[in-house]
């Protein structure tokens, strides 16, 4: 008698620690097919592909980080790979419009449809792009200027577009934190002027593994500059990641934050020559340049220090 295909992988969701759903990938499926006339019979598609963590290759402990919390992820699996406070709970500032792009995302079905600023839209402070009251944007500059310029009118602009009123928007942004496990998460409005938007290093983790699925929204967090028209003119919003500036070798996506409260934050994904992807989030950081320098740490010390099998 042959022993089934899924005794075997079973066996290895035992040994690994691997639930046996996460062993499989979806290029192994169970087909059934029945007729009448025949016997039930199960076809197997391909040879499954295990999907197993990085595994460290060597004892050491990793750089010395400033800021406040930091942690690094293997993207496909999860595992976390280095990590200081993960559950510590602090101000994110801007890195809230990751929940704000997000939940745009899920409410927006034409990003070509146009928007016009309001006033409550222009007034805000901090960081923002050229417009006034009744400049007219697609949906989809609004979410890149919110994303590569870390503009605050741009993010308070989409939320509004989506037609929701900003209670329930940020209502469906906490939703969002529920449902991803983000349990210690928490928003009181779109842009991350508030020191009462805060979370954690595990949880914005969480958040960009989910975002990563999204070319829509994974496109402008790679992008080093948007262009786009404001009547008879052209607007250039630039990018506040030093990282995607100045062409890193690894980083290919991220967002910024800053507020007092915060102090300076980053969230980036980072791909090695082989593909393999990494989410590293660094919150609290002492002063801007630390949090480039310390990220870019991070990304180098743990593709030199794990193995992807």
């Amino acid at each position: 008698m042959l022993t089934s295909p899924l005794f075997y992988l079973s066996l290895f969701a035992a040994v690994s620690g691997i639930s046996l759903p996460q062993a499989l990938t979806p290029e192994l499926y169970l087909v059934p097919t029945h007729s009448l006339s025949e016997p039930v019979t199960v076809a197997f598609l391909p040879t499954p592909i295990f999907r197993t963590t990085p595994k460290k290759i060597d004892q050491d402990t990793g750089p010395v980080i400033s800021a406040k919390a930091a942690l690094v992820v293997d993207q496909t699996s999860g595992a976390v790979l280095w990590q200081k406070e993960p559950d510590l709970v602090l101000p994110i500032a801007s890195i809230s419009k990751l929940m704000t792009a997000a939940v745009a995302q899920e409410q927006i079905t034409n990003w070509e449809e146009t928007y016009a600023l309001q006033w409550n839209e222009v007034v805000l402070g901090g960081a923002t792009f050229s417009a006034g009251v009744g400049d007219t944007f697609t949906k989809h500059d609004l979410l890149k200027a919110a994303l590569v310029g870390s503009a605050n009118n741009a993010a308070a602009a989409l939320a509004h577009s989506t037609g929701l009123p900003e209670d329930q928007f940020v209502q469906a942004m906490n939703a969002k934190a529920v449902q991803l496990g983000m349990t210690n998460t928490h928003y009181v409005e779109p842009t991350g002027l508030s020191a009462a938007n805060q979370s954690t290093v595990r949880d914005l983790a969480l958040l960009f593994r989910s975002i990563t699925a999204y070319p829509v929204l994974m496109e402008p967090l790679g992008q080093v500059e948007h262009r786009m028209v404001n009547g008879d003119q052209e607007l250039v919003v630039k990018t506040t990641n030093r990282l995607l500036k100045e062409h890193d070798p690894f980083v290919i996506a991220g967002k910024t934050g800053f507020t007092y409260e915060a102090g300076n934050c980053l969230t980036v994904v980072a791909r090695d020559s082989a593909g393999h992807q990494i989410i590293v989030v660094l919150l609290g950081g002492p002063d801007e340049d630390s949090r480039f320098t310390e990220t870019q740490a991070l990304v180098n010390w743990t593709f030199a220090h794990y193995n992807w099998p």
